[in-house]
């Protein structure tokens, strides 16, 4: 099996391999795969290589991985399903507002760079109705905290 990351950006990249790593898991698959994410144009790697490596190593309780003879392709070896990056958004907010409540936009001012603002808006919406996040009026608006905290 080959997964190509070529032609998309980082996010679009990392969404992808998790979709197609699931929907092979699910179906049993659990030989390598081969993953093209390319080299870069330095030669030393590029921005998906870099991220991909940085995913998988993220991720060691669900996958090994080794480098391909090819540079631009890396071997992941499937142990578990993959979280999805809703999933790991999810977690990643709410450690984010257990110490101090945050504002959206603080949130997102965090998180902009990994996610699009509508999903961490509809994260969050989900959060609170889940009761994982409250919220509370202050003088600056809504702030939202893990609850309990």
């Amino acid at each position: 099996m080959t997964i190509d990351l070529h032609n998309m950006n980082r996010d679009e990249a990392i969404r992808f391999f998790i979709q197609k790593y699931n929907e092979a898991f699910k179906d049993g698959y659990r030989d390598e795969i081969v993953v093209i994410h390319g080299y870069g144009s330095s030669g030393k790697g590029g921005i998906i290589k870099k991220t991909f490596k940085e995913f998988l190593d993220a991720h060691k309780t669900s996958v090994s991985y080794r480098v391909d003879v090819n540079p631009g392709a890396t071997l992941v070896t499937p142990y578990a399903r993959i979280n999805d990056l809703q999933d790991l958004m999810s977690s990643e907010i709410l450690e984010f507002c257990s110490a101090t409540p945050k504002t959206l936009d603080k949130i997102k001012g965090n998180f902009f760079k990994k996610y699009r603002n509508t999903e961490i808006n509809t994260c969050v919406k989900r959060l609170v109705r889940q009761g994982l996040l409250t919220v509370t009026l202050k003088k600056n608006g809504e702030v939202y905290k893990t609850k309990g905290e």
